[in-house]
């Protein structure tokens, strides 16, 4: 099973640009922070379409920080994403494959 896919070997660290596949988990390194991309509920206008609006695509995603492990789910819009903010981490999508089936994302530390 595949964990991440990321352009070097390893886990990503923070700053890294990384894609996960559906399902699966990724751990921060350095961190232990764990990222899950659990479902899309995508309603996207297609490719080749004319469609009015953009629509959406709606990722859920699973989360635990260590060290006490809190863990949570929170839901984010690929098509028109704001950066989230989970415990003090803010968390970008940057893109969401045609099928839904790998999304990429940056992670960093909150700095507000």
């Amino acid at each position: 099973m595949i964990v991440a896919l990321i352009s070097s070997c390893g886990s990503p660290g923070l700053g890294d640009r990384f894609t996960l596949r559906l399902g699966s988990w990724v751990t921060i390194e350095g961190e232990g922070f764990r990222l899950a991309y659990e479902s899309v509920r995508d309603e996207r206008c297609p490719r080749d379409g004319q469609c009015a609006q953009a629509g959406r695509a709606i990722v859920t995603m699973s989360y635990v920080k260590p060290p006490e492990n809190t863990r949570g789910t929170f839901m984010m819009d690929a098509v028109a994403p704001r950066p989230t903010v989970i415990e003090g981490y803010r968390i970008d999508v940057l893109d969401l494959s045609p099928n839904g089936d790998f999304l990429t994302m940056l992670l960093n530390r909150n700095v507000s």
